[in-house]
């Protein structure tokens, strides 16, 4: 198998079979200035093995303590959303003074991807709107989400972009990359003022570096939305200085100029979402989801993920899961799961698990040692069996008995005298101390866990204040089963 890799020394890209904390890397999936997307797996025991994302920080800026600090606020953040149009974070952990994330894997293609097949595999408008509608469902989410003390994070995206949506091949809508997310109750990783983000959507208010809020996320969608229902960019220009000045004076082209027999509804939706004032947009994302829903069912749009799985299969083929057997297993991970699939099945209903013959030998030694046990206490702790006396007579054996059967809260006996070896200091737990009494004395042991039973006179065999073993065991029979000799 491929050696696993230290990445406190590696400089370059993973290759496959390297392991990064618990997770190891089946091949990179795309890379940037900041940080490398990775196909990964982790693995477990009995066979357990869960595909993964693995986002880690390019190794020149794990130095970058800004860079980090906004690496961890993306983690934390994106951890505490949970929402099916969010991909979730799994995990994230440093290995070798390395960062890295583990999100769920989202088998199919970005929104930016499916914008470049635009002229070649139109997007039908009803794709476009259910596409908008989900990522304003998620944006909601996050807008909505309240801190451990239950006061609202204030959380803005600040990216929403074609590069942040994916898609799945099952018609799924994902929004991803809350890495310049900022959470006004907990202050921004980032410096007043510094701009983020991707210009052509971005707010006005962005761009001029003024206080952003939620509504700064309902512009970037809308200038997304623009684009995926017309497959032009909304706000374009020669050079970044013509661009900002488009996008804060919010000038656009008219969606039925670009598009014959755009809807005026639909227009006029994006319209307010593209409004310079913040004041003039939707109020939230929730509000611009319902518009578009509203405008779906009067339109006689479904909105079905079928429908846009379908597109997707047409723009990029049926494409396979990505296999995990390319890369071999790690050495420690092998291991037989027949015993444990073994332990996991079911018995079937009706039918008695056979056992071996050992199992049937532990359930004997078991039942001996708990029979024993009890007979270990009718007895006295670790007291032999009493001597045999002579045969008494019937008054005798009723002034045996008669201190066994005292009531609850009676005299006790009178007081025994302590050993004097059995509780010595270096006296190990076990070991019986030899007795200064007669050789009928019975040997006296430390008791373990359990108050001691009452121990017998020394060089006594049968006394009154010793019940025999008849009458210890005549005390534990219910009444109606108790026999008077």
């Amino acid at each position: 198998m491929t050696p696993s890799v230290d990445p406190a020394i590696t400089h370059g890209p993973l290759g496959p079979g390297t392991r990064l904390g618990r997770y190891q890397i089946l091949r990179r999936l795309a890379t940037g200035g900041m940080a490398e997307l990775y196909l990964a797996r982790h693995v477990g025991a009995a066979g357990y093995q869960k595909v993964v994302a693995l986002k880690r920080v390019r190794p020149h800026l794990a130095e970058d303590q800004q860079f980090v600090a906004r690496f961890l606020n993306e983690a934390r953040l994106a951890a505490g959303l949970d929402h099916s149009s969010i991909a979730h974070v799994i995990d994230f952990g440093v290995e070798g003074g390395e960062h890295f994330m583990a999100m769920e894997y989202v088998h199919g293609r970005s929104v930016m991807q499916l914008l470049q097949q635009f002229e070649r595999c139109p997007l039908p408008l009803a794709c476009a709107v259910l596409i908008v509608r989900d990522v304003a469902a998620a944006l909601h989410h996050a807008h909505e989400r309240r801190g451990p003390d239950g006061r609202p994070l204030g959380l803005v995206h600040r990216d929403v972009s074609p590069s942040n949506v994916l898609v799945s091949f099952d018609g799924d809508v994902k929004l991803v990359d809350f890495g310049i997310a900022k959470a006004t109750a907990e202050g921004s990783a980032t410096r007043t003022g510094t701009i983020l983000g991707k210009l052509s959507y971005m707010a006005p208010e962005q761009l001029r570096g003024q206080r952003i809020d939620r509504r700064s996320d309902v512009f970037a969608l809308g200038a997304l939305a623009y684009e995926l229902m017309t497959g032009v960019r909304c706000f374009y220009a020669e050079g970044e200085f013509a661009l900002i000045n488009r996008v804060v004076a919010a000038r656009f082209e008219r969606p039925s100029a670009v598009v014959e027999g755009f809807p005026p509804a639909l227009e006029a939706i994006l319209a307010r979402s593209l409004a310079a004032d913040p004041d003039a947009r939707w109020a939230d994302a929730r509000e611009l989801q319902l518009a578009l829903e509203s405008f779906a069912a009067t339109a006689g749009h479904s909105l079905s993920k079928l429908e846009l799985a379908e597109h997707m299969r047409a723009c990029f083929g049926d494409e396979p899961y990505p296999r995990t057997d390319v890369v071999p297993l790690p050495t420690e991970a092998v291991v037989s799961t027949t015993e444990a699939v073994a332990s996991m099945e079911p018995t079937p209903v009706g039918r008695t698990r056979r056992r071996s013959p050992a199992a049937w030998v532990g359930v004997a030694l078991v039942t001996g040692l708990v029979v024993g046990l009890v007979t270990r206490e009718w007895l006295g702790d670790d007291e032999p069996a009493p001597v045999v006396a002579p045969e008494l007579g019937t008054g005798e054996r009723e002034s045996a008995r008669a201190p066994a059967v005292a009531e609850v809260g009676a005299d006790p006996p009178s007081k025994v005298e302590p050993s004097t070896h059995g509780d010595a200091p270096n006296a190990q737990a076990g070991e019986s101390s030899p007795s200064t009494s007669s050789p009928a004395a019975a040997p006296e042991r430390r008791s373990r866990g359990r108050t001691p039973a009452r121990r017998r006179s020394s060089g006594s065999a049968v006394t009154p204040t010793a019940p025999s073993r008849d009458a210890t065991l005549r005390d534990f029979l219910p009444p109606s089963r108790r026999k008077d000799e």
